[in-house]
């Protein structure tokens, strides 16, 4: 009985570290611009409604809260490393990369005078495939994306944050 409360609590133990370790799929990176949200917002949209500035579809934009919603399919392969990692098993990395998609959600919120505080989240999944098998797998950004994406909203490198 003393054996299995002490395994009990050592493997409890383990699996709270095992948690508390892991980090998050999604990590939102924002900046301060120095343009009112107004600004900002039509600056975006306009990038996200373009395939040829972008190649994003523009999914949503809605100006009263300040949320825009983007999606990108068919990113290459120079772009999807530089943008995203995708963790597998062992089993799946013989597994070749034939698509990376993308949903970015862009959040804006006044911030002082003529100013607006950009929050951008990028949800990476990438398709994988072996022979006539295919694996989709939720990808964790990078930040490259999300830096580029503020850096055409308007905001300076350095201020970039996650």
């Amino acid at each position: 009985m003393r054996i299995s409360a002490i395994l009990t609590a050592v493997l409890l133990a383990l699996a709270t570290c095992a948690t508390a370790i892991e980090q998050p799929r999604l990590v939102p990176r924002s900046a301060h611009i120095d343009r009112t949200v107004e600004q900002v917002f039509d600056t975006l949209k306009r990038y996200f409604s373009d395939p040829a500035l972008s190649m994003f579809s523009l999914v949503s934009a809605d100006r009263a809260t300040g949320t825009i919603v983007a999606r990108r399919a068919g990113i290459d392969t120079e772009h999807w490393t530089e943008w995203a990692f995708c963790e597998t098993n062992p089993m799946k990395m013989l597994y070749k990369f034939e698509d990376g998609a993308t949903t970015v959600t862009v959040k804006l919120e006044p911030s002082g005078n003529r100013a607006t505080f950009a929050s951008v989240t990028a949800d990476f999944q990438g398709t994988y495939g072996l022979a006539s098998s295919e694996n989709k797998i939720a990808c964790v950004s990078k930040g490259g994306l999300e830096e580029n994406i503020l850096a055409v909203a308007g905001a300076a490198a350095a201020q970039t944050s996650h």
